[in-house]
């Protein structure tokens, strides 16, 4: 089963952090899960929310600031305070330190970031261990056509009508909420080719259905519990 560190191991360390995803390779993850937003400059950051307040001693719309502005944000305090000074990575920091090391997923938060994710990506010499996904389709579709990428759809249903249009566009994996999962649509996405990841992880309990349902895996906060998992 594959164990993906949501934003890598969150549930120890402050998202989207160098401590997050260090402390993911050490539980021994299958892969990093991150998101990737757009700087009012144009630089590629690793951040989820739209707005820097909840996990940051900043405040206002990422999109609002330059990449040298966020990087003054203390973005490990509000988590614990040994944290202090854990900073807003860049995808160009994260890819060299990160992505010969680990499988790892990138989620598209704002349409506006495909296109630098793009031509970010193209610089890459190797992507076969990259995949990039979003609730997004449009997003989604577009990063499908500009590149030899994995691709995860992420959505809130799960249903016959979400497996046709992965299938009909080319997309590779299909990422419904755990509570959505369901073991003969699991089963009809595998007979078709496709990946079934689950999201929204939040009890050991969760991590059982993932299990039980045959899907191949989940995003989880706390990679441990899937690992350990009987």
């Amino acid at each position: 089963m594959q164990t993906i560190a949501h934003r890598g191991a969150s549930g120890y360390a402050p998202e989207n952090t160098v401590a997050a995803f260090d402390l993911a390779l050490e539980m021994a993850a299958s892969g990093i899960e991150t998101d990737v937003q757009v700087t009012r400059d144009g630089e590629l950051v690793l951040f989820h929310d739209n707005l820097v307040d909840r996990t940051t001693n900043g405040c206002g719309p990422l999109a609002d600031h330059t990449v040298e502005e966020l990087k003054q944000l203390d973005a490990g305090s509000w988590f614990a305070p040994e944290f202090a000074g854990q900073r807003i990575p860049t995808l160009a920091e994260f890819a060299d330190a990160f992505f010969d090391r680990i499988p790892t997923c990138v989620e598209v938060k704002d349409p506006l970031a495909v296109e630098p994710l793009v031509s970010f990506l193209r610089d890459r010499s190797d992507l076969s261990r990259v995949q990039i996904t979003s609730f997004s389709w449009s997003a989604l579709l577009r990063v499908r056509a500009a590149l030899d990428v994995g691709t995860g759809f992420l959505c809130r249903t799960f249903n016959r009508d979400i497996i046709d249009r992965c299938l009909g566009r080319g997309i590779d994996q299909i990422c419904p909420p755990v509570v959505g999962l369901d073991a003969e649509l699991v089963e009809v996405a595998h007979d078709h080719g496709l990946t079934v990841r689950a999201w929204g992880v939040k009890s050991r309990d969760d991590v059982s259905r993932v299990v039980n349902s045959g899907a191949d895996g989940a995003t989880c906060n706390w990679p441990d519990w899937m690992i350990e998992h009987p």
